[in-house]
């Protein structure tokens, strides 16, 4: 079985082979011209990406010499039963065995964890009895202690040390006291919220937490340093003091005790009531610098020192916390080096002192770097990365020196300046690096990618390269800056491979080389999936050929990939992948060569299905291809008894292949929808070969696995129709045939094939139909329901002639035959149904296609009566379509101008709809075709209905907002200012409310609702007019006037702020029109009566007036040219550009000559 298992593979392959060669001389390529011989020119580089040349790969297998064994397949059924008894034996025997496996290992786990619990209680109980002890042997050692400083308090040789001894056992039990009091708050607290969680009321408050009391600990170490100030361990005892104070959260004390052992000569010892603590505030620069610790040789006066800063730092007292972790900085190497050194640092950032920080920070990157390899670096050298992070931070700064304004050296110029000529150091790409970084997560990803480049460009051969080249890729895909993703792309895929510079100068360095390799095989394959996307976007935009270079472009990138990546874990859906797009690039033959090979994989199975189908479109693509060309065809369907002898005919290697492939994919897939047709078209190849006894059994399978889908009857007529041609038909045969097909396929074929006939034309019609032969088809269908009007296809085969009816564009009798089925058939969930009736699932929609199909003759009353008998009648009350029908009969009854009825449609469709959006998108369209009507107050409660049931909600703000302006349109028709105010600025409001954005389309909605808002304004201003003669009045009267211009001229300046260019237009022209109207009003006003008419008064006080009026008149004219050169700079051409035009040419006509519109407007032809 093997053997043979494996000789079908070898065939298998041998088949595609030998078609290769048969197709090897039709295969010549013309010589390529445009995109695609640039496309090629690609092609020529062994191993390159994309170029689908490929290269023998270090430790690479062929992928294509193993393959998968196909599955096992008994010869006949005593085989096929013994196989069947061995699985079931393994299966019993498997799961036996894994039964006993998670038996044991239970078992197993049960047994640990009791061992665990004894364990673990066995200890507890040991540690308990320990701590009791240890209790009871410190508190002896207390009371010892205690008696002994009783008898002698100021013994220079053992107080001291007594007392030093005493304090600790005070800490210890202390701390232990509270631990256990902490222990058994922790334990109320959980029992309390376990009460209030189940209900519990009127439960206690929970008491205060437990504190620490370290008194006695702390005066005990106060009197051994004040009182015997020669004891050895007094440096010891301030430490502890100082740790003591801090822990009770006495901050200053702690402070004062550490500088006590790190700056005696300054600093006293605190006293029991802290009456002689130095406060921060006396503190002078300078004051660490002059101190003189307790003792030289103290191993606590850096860490005091250290503590101190903290101290400081801590309440952001930075002088003297710099100068504290100065003093504790000590030697390079000592213990607290390191510590203090980045807390320099880091203070003198918080200073704003970037040079010093920079210096700092660069100090502990050396320093670190030293310490490496040595146990010593774990420690002190543990910050080393966040520090490259935070100098980076600082060269982001750029106001170094202060002055509130951006340095002209900063950021990478800052950077190049420091360590231009250090490039050499190991730590200065990483600072580069970290800057760019630092600048991609602000999104700056050109200056990232400028400075990435940069260190690439210096220091190529880093370990860290490749990474620099994925994070320029990454920064360009930010930017959707496709070529250069591209580049950068080919860039990481090409420069660091086996066989480059970098590759050589990394070469031991194998972690820097597996990173380099798996972002070279990402990047390639997203090189191949990109173009592979991209080819899948135009082949949905339709651009076929566009789509066809992409797909070649991918295939290439897929090919280079598995040539250098054979054995990845990607590779196997890879190359499905390159398969696919070999069949779209219209590759046909390798893409089923390569279809093939992942069918056949031992890899994985999971593509075998989607590759065996694969396998078959790419051949019948291929066989299509050479169809066309004339250089392949398969034979007729033998079907003339007359035109025999019908002898064997040599079967060609494309049609064997394709046979291998249908058989295989029956054998890989035999529960898949279309198997039948492909196990079909296997036979059918013999068929048509005259090869009726290796067709037979193909047909016979169709038979009998899929009796019951229609190709089983072409099945049938297959074998019917080979028995005939050599004679051998007989009643038996037919009779085996009784029960397959749909409908009545029941009775026998000889010379009687009613009772199957209608399927049968069923069959044929639905197969030209698939084919795109939809005339046949739909007379087909048409003919089926005129011989057999009761068949239980009827219906549907009536559905399917109108729709090739549709396809064909005769729509007429696609309606009638629409009107055929709802007119027969009531929907089978009518709930008027009766018995008797006949119900179709096609007769709602047959109904709402009709209607779809008169509105596209313009039949829109025919359209509207169809909808309104599918919206309005009980029989189709359930149907699904229901509300779409209500829908389009709104809106045709809008088209027929029939707004009062388009209006109450809408609202039934409000009213029945399902979605908020739906009833808002409703209620809005009947407020507009009330519009139309012209009826203003029923558009207002339209409108307001509207409001009142979908203000608020978020996808409707646009319209709510528009809503609001139409209202206040119609109040200001209908001469309601307050009201029509009143909704604009509603409009106003909640357009900013609503956090819609400027210069959008919408915009314009709340620009119109603002400059209405100023034409009031302006409207009263031109109200205001000068009519007193007496100057005083005059003055008054003028100043109102002009006081009014401001404010009109504030109100058009609120529309420029919402980018609306058309109403940006407008108010510029009415601003400029304010402006000229207040000028001409001020010098038309009447001049003072005490001025003489004609008199030399009279006319210098008119031409004074006309001179304070001019810079109006010129700020008018500025406003009307300024609009004029918008709208060219815009190309904008609307009303107020054309009064603008009108009053340029008052004031300049040379400039602005009139022009008048033209009577007649000439139109291009449509000739299409």
């Amino acid at each position: 079985m093997r053997r043979a298992s494996l000789a079908r593979s070898f065939v298998a392959l041998v088949g595609l082979g030998a078609l290769a060669l048969a197709t090897e001389a039709q295969a010549s390529r013309p010589t390529p011209t445009g995109a695609q011989a640039e496309s090629e020119q690609l092609v020529g580089i062994p191993g390159e990406p994309g170029s689908g040349v490929g290269r023998l790969v270090e430790g690479g297998g062929d992928p294509n010499r193993l393959q998968a064994p196909l599955p096992r397949r008994p010869r006949n059924d005593d085989e096929a039963r013994a196989i069947g008894e061995l699985e079931e034996l393994f299966e019993r025997f498997e799961a036996a065995a894994i039964a006993s496996e998670d038996t044991l290992r239970d078992q197993l786990i049960i047994e640990a964890e009791k061992g665990r619990e004894e364990l673990a209680g066995q200890y507890d109980r040991e540690i308990r009895e320990h701590r009791a002890q240890a209790r009871s042997l410190r508190a002896k050692a207390i009371t010892r202690y205690e008696d002994f400083l009783g008898l002698h308090p100021n013994d220079a040789a053992w107080t001291p040390e007594i007392m030093f001894r005493l304090a600790e056992l005070h800490f210890e039990s202390s701390l232990e006291r509270y631990q256990r009091q902490e222990d058994a708050w922790q334990d109320e607290l959980a029992a309390l919220d376990k009460r209030r969680e189940a209900g519990e009321q009127n439960l206690p408050d929970m008491r205060p937490p437990p504190t620490v009391d370290y008194l006695r600990s702390i005066e005990l170490l106060t009197t051994v340093v004040g009182n015997f100030p020669n004891y050895a361990l007094n440096d010891a005892a301030l430490y502890r003091m100082g740790v003591l104070l801090y822990e009770s959260e006495e901050f200053d004390a702690s402070r004062q005790a550490f500088l006590a052992l790190s700056c005696s000569n300054r600093y006293a010892v605190p006293n029991k009531d802290f009456s002689n603590i130095a406060s921060t505030s006396t503190f002078r620069p300078g004051d660490y610098e002059r101190c003189t610790p307790l003792s030289d040789k103290s191993a606590f006066t850096a860490e005091s020192w250290l503590r101190v800063g903290e101290l400081h730092y801590d309440v952001d007292e930075l002088d003297p916390a710099l100068e504290a972790y100065t003093q504790a900085l000590g030697e390079p190497g000592s213990k607290l080096f390191a510590q203090a050194l980045l807390r320099i640092a880091f203070t003198t950032y918080l200073k704003r002192d970037f040079p010093g920080s920079i210096a700092r920070f660069d100090q502990y990157i050396l320093y670190a770097d030293s310490l490496a390899g040595t146990e010593q670096f774990e420690d002190d050298g543990a910050y080393r990365g966040d520090v490259i992070k935070w100098m980076a931070k600082t060269y982001n700064e750029d106001d170094w020196d202060g002055n509130g304004r951006r340095d002209r050296v900063s950021g990478i110029k800052r950077l190049e300046q420091d360590y231009a000529e250090r490039k050499d150091e190991p730590h200065v790409p990483e600072i580069y690096a970290a800057y760019a970084d630092l600048l991609a997560y602000e999104t700056e990803f050109e200056e990232a990618v400028q400075i990435y480049e940069l260190a690439l460009a210096r220091w190529p051969l880093a370990a860290a390269a490749p990474e620099i080249q994925a994070k320029i890729l990454a920064a360009w895909k930010a930017l959707r800056e496709d070529k250069k993703i591209t580049d950068a792309r080919d860039k990481l895929a090409t420069n660091y491979l086996r066989g480059t510079a970098w590759y050589y100068a990394n070469e031991n360095d194998p972690d820097a080389i597996e990173r380099a390799f798996k972002l070279a095989e990402d990047a390639l394959v997203a090189t191949a999936v990109d173009h592979q996307a991209r080819a899948q976007a135009l082949r949905s935009d339709g651009d076929d050929a566009g789509a066809k270079l992409e797909y070649e472009i991918a295939a290439r990138a897929y090919a280079a990939y598995l040539e250098r990546f054979p054995n990845t874990q990607s590779s196997y859906d890879y190359r499905y992948s390159y398969a696919d797009s070999l069949y779209y690039s219209d590759q046909y033959l390798e893409a089923a060569k390569q279809f093939a090979i992942v069918r056949d994989s031992n890899l994985d199975n999971r593509l075998q299905a989607d590759a065996s189908e694969g396998v078959v479109s790419s051949l019948e693509a291929y066989a299509e291809e050479r169809a066309a060309a004339g250089e392949f065809a398969l034979p007729d369907m033998p079907k003339d008894p007359d035109a025999g002898p019908y002898e064997p005919l040599e079967v060609a290697p494309l049609a064997l292949a394709l046979q291998d492939a249908y058989d295989r994919y029956a054998e890989l897939n035999p529960d898949s929808e279309g198997v039948a047709e492909i196990i079909f078209k296997s036979g059918e190849i013999s068929q048509r070969h005259n090869r009726f006894a290796e067709a037979r059994p193909r047909f016979q399978r169709v038979i009998d696995r899929h009796c019951e889908q229609d190709v089983s009857i072409n099945a049938s007529l297959a074998i019917i129709d080979g028995y005939t041609l050599q004679g051998q038909l007989t009643e038996e045969i037919l009779a085996d045939m009784k029960t397959c097909g749909t409908g009545e396929a029941k009775t026998e074929f000889a010379g009687k094939l009613r009772s199957i006939g209608n399927a049968v034309i069923f069959q044929e019609a639905t197969i030209l139909f698939e084919a795109g032969e939809f005339e046949a088809a739909a007379d087909r269908y048409v003919a089926l329901v005129n011989q057999a009007p009761d068949d239980p296809n009827a219906d549907n085969a009536l559905n399917n002639a109108a729709v090739a009816y549709e396809n064909i564009g005769r729509f007429e009798s696609a309606s009638n035959t629409y009107e055929r089925i709802y007119t027969t058939y009531k929907p089978c969930d009518s709930p008027t149904l009766k018995d008797g009736d006949k119900c179709s699932e096609f007769a709602d929609e047959a109904l709402l296609r009709a209607g779809y199909n008169h509105s596209r003759f313009f039949e829109f009353e025919d359209a509207v009566a169809k909808y309104l008998i599918l919206a309005t009648k009980d029989d189709y009350k359930n149907s699904d379509h229901r509300l779409t029908a209500l829908r389009n009969a709104a809106g045709l009854q809008d088209s027929l101008q029939n707004y009062e009825q388009s209006a109450k449609l809408y609202y039934e469709v409000a009213n029945k709809a399902d979605s908020a959006t739906e009833k808002a998108e409703a209620l809005y369209e009947a407020a507009e075709v009330l519009e139309k009507a012209g009826n203003d107050k029923k558009t207002i409660a339209a409108y307001k209905k509207f409001l009142k049931a979908h203000g608020g909600q978020a996808d409707q703000a646009v319209r709510e907002v528009e809503a609001h302006l139409r209202l206040g349109q119609l109040y200001r028709k209908g001469r309601d200012r307050k009201a029509a105010t009143r909704e604009l600025q509603a409009a106003l409001d909640l357009f900013a409310a609503r956090g819609l954005a400027a210069g959008t389309p919408e915009a314009a909605l709340p620009a119109e609702a603002q400059f209405i808002l100023a034409e009031y304004a302006l409207e009263d201003v031109v109200k205001i007019k000068i009519k007193s003669t007496n100057s005083n009045k005059i003055g008054k009267e003028a100043t109102k006037l002009l006081d009014a211009l401001v404010k009109v001229a504030s109100e058009y300046d609120k529309v420029v702020t919402y980018r609306s260019l058309d109403w940006v237009l407008a108010a510029m022209y009415r601003r400029a029109y304010a402006f000229e109207s207040v000028a001409t009003a001020v010098i038309e006003a009447p001049v003072p009566r005490q001025l003489r008419k004609g008199s030399e008064a009279y006319y210098a006080y008119k031409i004074t007036i006309q001179d304070q009026m001019e810079p109006l008149y010129q700020k008018a004219i500025g406003l009307y040219e300024e609009c004029v050169k918008r709208s060219k700079e815009f190309r904008i051409n609307n009303v107020w550009t054309s009064r603008a035009l009108e009053r340029l040419n008052v004031y300049k006509a040379d400039e602005y000559p009139s022009l008048r519109d033209p009577a007649l407007t000439l139109e291009l032809e449509d000739r299409r």
